[in-house]
C-alpha cells in the first residue's frame, strides 16, 4: 500500500515538473478576445524572449490568460504586467538555450 502511494506521489510530481505552460485564471466556458501564435528562430548560444501585450478596447476584465508551449520545450511564460483583473496583460515568453519559441497565447473575458 505504502509503495502504490508513493508511486502515486512521484507520478504527480513528475506531472508537475514537466508541464511548462501557463495558464492563470479561468479559461473555461469563458469568451477567448486575443489569440495570437507567437515564434522566433532557434540561435545557438542564445535563449529568445519576446514580448506580448494585449489591451481589450473596450475594457472588460481579463478573466483567464493561456500561454501554451506547442514544442513541448522547456520554454517558459509570465506574465509581467495586468492580467487577471485588468483590461490589459503583457506577457514575456523566454525559450530554453538553442531553441526556438513557439508559443500560443489566448486571453478570456
Amino acid at each position: 500500500m505504502r509503495l502504490v502511494f508513493l508511486l502515486f506521489v512521484l507520478s504527480c510530481l513528475l506531472c508537475v515538473c514537466v508541464c511548462y505552460d501557463m495558464i492563470i485564471g479561468d479559461t473555461v466556458h469563458r469568451k477567448m478576445v486575443f489569440h495570437q501564435r507567437v515564434k522566433d528562430f532557434a540561435i545557438p548560444f542564445k535563449k529568445r524572449i519576446k514580448t506580448l501585450t494585449f489591451s481589450d478596447p473596450e475594457k472588460r476584465s481579463i478573466k483567464g490568460v493561456a500561454a501554451i508551449d506547442n514544442d513541448f520545450s522547456h520554454a517558459s511564460a509570465n506574465i509581467t504586467d495586468g492580467g487577471v483583473g485588468f483590461s490589459y496583460v503583457t506577457v514575456r515568453m523566454k525559450s530554453q538555450r538553442h531553441h526556438p519559441l513557439n508559443f500560443e497565447v489566448e486571453v478570456y473575458v
